[in-house]
């Protein structure tokens, strides 16, 4: 019989005000968020076998050291070393990609191998492109020469595309489009903070039902979240120009917009000043939102955030600042939870998760090897064996 999947209340401090602004960097030295912390247990707090997507959900702790992948249960049938990681993904070979938080991006192979690396001031999101190059988004600090800020210096990025030997295969750079965010996207100038974008995404549009209908939105563009203007875009990579911008206004504070095939855009918008939640579907040919999730009593991330469209429909949401995953169905209704019992540097924060279904996992199982007691002997199966008929995973 499934759990019940009934969320649980904020404290009074968690329904309090938020904080005063969200823009500018991240970071939480100077900020007390311990009114966000989740003291209650830990693990899958409910699943529900007929609604829920089933598969093996990927995740690291904000700036931890290892990448995570759990079953449904909540079983930890894999783990990575990693460094000051906060977004993982697996490719398709079985590889995983993941990054060192403004210290650059590394290769390991299911076994945890090194097989690739490269250093620099990467920060956010990256994508492993079909030619083999992988696109990032680069941090650059500097004074500012074009004179769009109150203040001498500022944080900028740029869309980076790398070999596999780390040659620049292609930059752009968003200080060269000032004017197109600006008349697009409606962005104030002159920028009031340091790290006036703080890009949070980077995705490279899949084919899509808006892409057919309108160029903006054609597979091979680039989609963009810059947090601190709460504002999302299209990069036309052919045209090297920012071709839709929305969300001042409506936004506040996003993360991780990502492009559906029906050509909606699914999105996280954090709510930072507004004190609670929401995720959201948007038509971008109409600029009108179709569908959405809230709930201003349990469901707050100020700061940090993802959500990924499974396959079934259902939404997996990452409430970040509380260490919480849990699964929505189109009626909302929520069919899988889990809370964090992992710490990184940034207590239990979960950056991003990714569930990845049987068909890629399960092979990569068959690889590793693990001792189970069977009748009073020690007995090695595969982990799949020991997963599916010892650990009830499904």
């Amino acid at each position: 019989m499934a759990r019940s999947c009934t969320p649980s209340p904020r404290s009074p401090a968690q329904a309090g005000q938020a904080t005063p602004s969200h823009q500018g960097s991240c970071s939480v030295s100077d900020r007390d968020l311990s009114e966000h912390f989740y003291r209650g247990p830990a693990g899958v707090r409910c699943y529900d076998h007929e609604k829920a997507w089933p598969g093996y959900t990927l995740f690291s702790p904000a700036f931890g050291d290892q990448a995570l992948l759990i079953d449904m249960n909540g079983l930890a049938v894999k783990n990575w070393p990693v460094v000051h990681c906060q977004l993982p993904e697996l490719l398709p070979n079985g590889h995983l990609l993941a990054d060192n938080y403004l210290g650059g991006l590394m290769e390991l192979t299911w076994s945890g191998e090194l097989v690739w690396q490269w250093e620099g001031m990467y920060h956010h999101d990256f994508a492993r492109l079909p030619n083999g190059n992988t696109l990032f988004l680069l941090a650059t600090d500097g004074p500012d020469e074009r004179g769009i800020s109150i203040l001498d210096e500022l944080r900028s990025d740029s869309i980076v595309e790398i070999t596999p030997q780390n040659e620049v295969a292609w930059q752009w750079h968003f200080l060269d489009h000032v004017e197109e965010l600006r008349d697009l996207g409606r962005v104030p100038l002159p920028v009031t903070v340091r790290d006036w974008l703080h890009t949070n995404t980077l995705e490279v549009l899949p084919p899509n039902v808006s892409g057919e209908r309108d160029e903006r939105f054609r597979a091979g563009n680039l989609l963009f979240s810059c947090r601190s203007q709460d504002v999302i875009g299209v990069v036309d990579r052919e045209r090297e120009q920012i071709v839709w911008a929305w969300g001042v206004g409506y936004l506040d504070g996003q993360h991780q917009p990502t492009m559906l095939e029906n050509g909606h855009i699914l999105l996280f918008d954090n709510g930072t000043l507004r004190g609670y939640s929401r995720v959201v579907e948007l038509d971008p040919l109409s600029e009108k939102v179709v569908w959405a999730y809230e709930d201003p009593e349990t469901f707050f991330s100020p700061y940090r955030a993802g959500v990924q469209k499974l396959p079934n429909g259902n939404v997996l949401v990452c409430e970040s600042d509380s260490g919480r995953l849990f699964e929505l169905t189109e009626g909302k209704e929520i069919v899988w939870e889990y809370r964090t019992p992992l710490l990184g540097e940034q207590g239990r924060h979960i950056y991003r998760a990714t569930r990845y279904g049987p068909d890629l996992i399960h092979p990569l199982l068959e690889q590793d090897e693990v001792m189970v007691i069977l009748e009073g002997e020690q007995v090695r199966l595969t982990k799949r064996e020991a997963v599916e008929r010892y650990w009830l995973s499904w």
